[in-house]
């Protein structure tokens, strides 16, 4: 069985309500506020009524009982002055307090809130239009049509013309609608597309956006892929990131693009200001980045360091050195049974490595580059730790204090070493300033 839908109205009242068009045999037609309660049969109707337009002599009310006897009138008289009623501000706040009360009152029995948008000042209709897409109520706007499409009214009320107006029928076909009001979301979407990406806050842009109904008829189809692709790729996403749009740099192998990835993330921290991320960042990209530089760089590695399904791995048990092995599982395996496989990778564990090479054979090690690691080393024993294993707040001034550094030069030097480690790589370019490039372009593709 269909339900009938349960409709309130909230209208401003209009110099041309409730009688509208006289056409040209003298016939006066319904204005728009009547109109809305012929077609929609609202079972209450709230009106907003300013001082100018409050005549006391019953009109309103008894016009919208001539056509739905039944409904329940409730009548808002505007405190404004008159030469506020042009003000495009002051209607905000009264409309905003008088929806929120209807929807507080009928939103639990069911009812659907209505606005009339035809009557009124323009700055009534605007700030009616601003409540359609700003509030988080579910509000259904509805513009009517003049039967003539033009302009020709009357200036003087007169109740005979209302006795005139045929409650059963009209010489018109219904001339409601309910604008979708497109362009008025399309700015305010954009807006705050904009103003998310410049903090590259991708998430929260792709949430928004991908909510929107009628999207596609706003906005060009590619900039949902784009949003998407930012999002999934800023949460280590990378691969599902790619299949939506292909962004990876072909010059680089997979390893170099992903560490080259988390790179990217670690400066996005830093760019929002969001110290301790940035700072706990720090490791697991040095580790990755140290664990790749000694299998490119130390043959006899190749055994040791391994990728697997599983993770990374320290295959100590597999090196050809005895005292290799000796070192590190009196460091890290004391008093338990030495391990083949060690799947917790750490830095310190890799630098143990990096330093035995660096000593006992030269082989490979570039001096100049492990000298960086060993500074990020002493970044992540005196703030990572910090970070990691207390409740505090990470600043500008407690990074000084703990290693004499700004994050700015910290985040250079991770910068200068994955350079170093991979000479490939453009650290002048920034993929995500690319991105929002390609956003922005996007956005001012009106489809409208």
């Amino acid at each position: 069985m269909l339900k009938i839908k349960k409709y309130v109205l909230f209208s401003p009242v209009g110099t041309h309500d409730p009688v509208g068009v006289v056409d040209k045999d003298g016939k006066p037609s319904e204005g728009s506020m009547l109109h809305i309660i012929r077609h929609y049969k609202p079972e209450v109707v709230y009106l907003y009524i300013t001082k100018e337009l409050n005549y006391n002599d019953n009109r309103y009310e008894k016009a919208i009982k001539k056509f739905n006897p039944a409904c329940e009138v409730v009548e808002i008289i505007s405190e404004l002055d008159k030469d506020d009623v042009n003000n495009y501000d002051a209607f905000m706040s009264d409309f905003r307090k008088y929806i929120t009360e209807i929807h507080d009152k009928y939103n639990n029995k069911g009812y659907e809130i209505l606005l009339n948008i035809a009557s009124g000042t323009p700055q009534m209709k605007s700030n009616l239009i601003l409540e359609v897409i700003t509030n988080n109520i579910k509000l259904i706007p509805v513009q009517v049509d003049t039967p003539t499409k033009k302009r020709n009214f009357e200036d003087t009320f007169l109740f005979e013309n209302l006795d005139k107006i045929d409650t059963d029928k009209e010489n018109t076909k219904n001339r409601c609608k309910e604008p979708e009001i497109l362009s008025f979301k399309r700015a305010k979407i954009q807006s705050q597309i904009e103003s998310l990406i410049k903090s590259y806050e991708y998430s929260a842009a792709y949430n928004l956006f991908s909510k929107v109904e009628n999207i596609s008829e706003l906005f060009d189809g590619n900039l949902l892929k784009y949003l998407e692709h930012a999002h999934l790729r800023v949460n280590l996403k990378y691969n599902e990131a790619n299949k939506i749009i292909n962004l990876a740099n072909k010059d680089l192998a997979y390893i170099e693009n992903e560490l080259l990835e988390y790179y990217y993330v670690m400066k996005l921290k830093y760019k929002k200001c969001e110290l301790s991320d940035f700072i706990l960042r720090i490791s697991p990209f040095a580790t990755d980045l140290l664990f790749y530089y000694l299998k490119q760089n130390v043959p006899a590695l190749n055994k040791v360091l391994r990728d697997s399904k599983d993770g990374k791995q320290i295959c100590i048990n597999e090196s050809s050195d005895i005292n290799l092995i000796k070192i590190y599982n009196n460091l890290y395996n004391k008093n338990k049974n030495y391990k083949k496989d060690d799947s917790f990778i750490s830095l310190a564990r890799l630098l143990t490595i990096k330093d035995y090479y660096k000593k006992e054979k030269n082989n490979g090690i570039n001096v100049n580059i492990v000298k960086l690691f060993d500074e990020i080393r002493d970044i992540e024993k005196n703030v990572r730790n910090n970070v990691a294993h207390r409740m505090i707040n990470i600043t500008e001034e407690f990074i000084n204090k703990k290693v004499g550094l700004s994050s700015k030069i910290i985040l250079r030097k991770n910068e200068e070493l994955i350079k170093k480690v991979i000479p490939k790589i453009d650290t002048n370019y920034f993929l995500y300033d690319d991105i929002n490039k390609q956003i922005m372009d996007l956005l001012q593709k009106h489809k409208l």
